[in-house]
């Protein structure tokens, strides 16, 4: 199938100054002198000026730059027709390029062929599609340093380490009576020690990269209690509606906020009371403690006004919500700014920060920001490294359990069991780049890429 040139529009729908053409293959040089009527070749990666023809008509003016093999994206001879963005012209060039023997590109078959043709691996390739869909700084860097071959590098770093200790385990198993250095039980155990160690920090990153989807903060508390106060306050506009009546809010609501370069969602929740007799009220209960079982983050909103004891019930709605979850939780102690002012309950479930606030005024909304991104954000010099998607989160844990296997059986196994499992641990890391890998999983993954990349 490399063999087809492929053609997509690589710009976004709709009308602009520019719109880019992209046609990959080996017929990409040929269609693109065709259609420009260019008797002479085209000079590598230089822009020229140049008049697109519809059969004896021309289509319009633009600028071609030919890539070859060797210094384009793909790895294959590419063109690029820069032209102006009128979708009846990006449409009518495509068709014209059909016409002439390319067929159509699928999702992210551009890339696809960059990963086939050894341009990028696969966590790079990857990486281009998570870069596209950034909404904030910290998710478009994470990706470019993924793009960069961040991940690659320690990725391989790894692998050359259960590398030698796979060598050095096959090697006394072959050759036993040689000088090869023997192997301790200890020595083994210290060596897949600071492996897993590697191992569990980059699968501690995995938890808190948000690429493939933003972080999840959900809102719960009493009714009336300033919930959907504090969403709006937090968003910097009306969003959700708010009334002195409680029980406003009947089921969740979802709005997407940006904590200082972290792309996050903010989920406003039923009121929690477990005396509810209401359907309909029950559901949005249940549906609440559902939203926090879910989240990255819990925010857990108490009337500052009311007496401490009150807050006991709610505590106790929440408590085997968090026996499940792992997600941290924030207490705010909202309505700041009305009297009186009762002392900050005792026995506050264990938390992450405190904030007082008023949602109503705006008073300690930043401070409440500022704890927010400090819960989510990865340490200072770790972006870069928590920029894993779920695949790769899962390849470490393959590898992570092949070594803990391995390191189990050390003692007691002559070295057959301990060498099948570093070669297992070795093929989940080799997943992560595509050294290893089906078309299936390959499918799936450049099936998420936009049409032109």
């Amino acid at each position: 199938m490399r063999s087809r040139t492929i053609v997509a529009i690589a710009t976004p729908p709709g009308r602009g100054a520019v719109g880019i053409v992209r046609v990959s293959g080996p017929r990409a040089d040929a269609i693109a002198r065709s259609l420009t009527r260019r008797g002479k070749a085209f000079v590598p990666r230089k822009a020229s000026l140049v008049r697109i023809y519809d059969g004896d008509a021309p289509l319009d003016e633009a600028l071609v730059v030919f890539f070859p093999a060797n210094a384009s994206y793909t790895g294959e001879d590419s063109v690029e027709f820069q032209t102006h963005g009128s979708p009846y012209i990006l449409e009518r060039l495509v068709a014209l390029c059909l016409a002439s023997g390319a067929h159509s590109a699928g999702p992210g078959e551009f890339t696809q062929r960059a990963f086939l043709n050894g341009r990028l691996d696969l966590s790079q390739a990857e990486a281009v599609c998570d870069l596209i869909a950034a909404r904030t700084r910290l998710s478009a860097s994470a990706a470019l340093e993924r793009l960069g071959g961040g991940l690659s590098r320690r990725v391989a770093e790894l692998r050359s380490s259960v590398l030698d200790l796979r060598a050095l385990v096959e090697a006394n198993l072959d050759h036993p009576d040689e000088e090869i250095p023997p192997l301790s039980a200890a020595d083994g155990a210290a060596r897949i020690d600071a492996l897993l160690e590697s191992l569990d920090a980059l699968a501690r990153g995995a938890a808190r990269g948000r690429l493939e989807s933003s972080a999840r903060i959900a809102i719960v508390g009493a009714p009336n209690a300033g919930k959907s106060s504090l969403l709006n306050a937090l968003l910097g506009k009306d969003r959700a509606i708010v009334s002195e009546r409680a029980g406003t809010t009947r089921d969740t609501l979802d709005a997407p906020i940006d904590l200082a370069g972290l792309d996050a969602s903010l989920v406003d929740t039923a009121g929690l009371r477990t005396d509810a007799r209401d359907p309909v009220e029950r559901e949005g209960h249940a549906r609440a403690l559902r939203a926090l079982e879910g989240a990255d983050l819990g925010l857990v909103v108490l009337d500052r006004t009311l007496p401490s004891h009150s807050h006991g019930a709610l505590f106790a709605a929440i408590e085997p919500v968090r026996a499940r979850a792992a997600a941290p939780l924030i207490v705010v102690l909202n309505k700041s700014d009305l009297e009186p002012a009762r002392t900050v309950p005792a026995d506050l479930p264990e938390c992450a920060g405190t904030v007082e606030l008023s949602a109503r005024s705006g008073a300690g909304v930043a401070r409440l920001e500022a704890l927010l991104s400090a819960s989510l954000r990865v340490p200072d010099g770790e972006a870069g490294r928590s920029a894993l998607t779920t695949r790769h989160a899962a390849a470490f844990a393959a590898a992570a359990k092949e070594l803990s296997d391995a390191r189990t059986i050390l003692p007691e196994d002559s070295g057959e069991l301990v060498a099948l499992h570093l070669r297992s641990a070795l093929d989940a890391l080799d997943a992560i780049d595509g050294k290893t890998t089906t078309e299936d999983l390959l499918g799936s993954i450049f099936s998420r890429f936009c049409v032109g990349k």
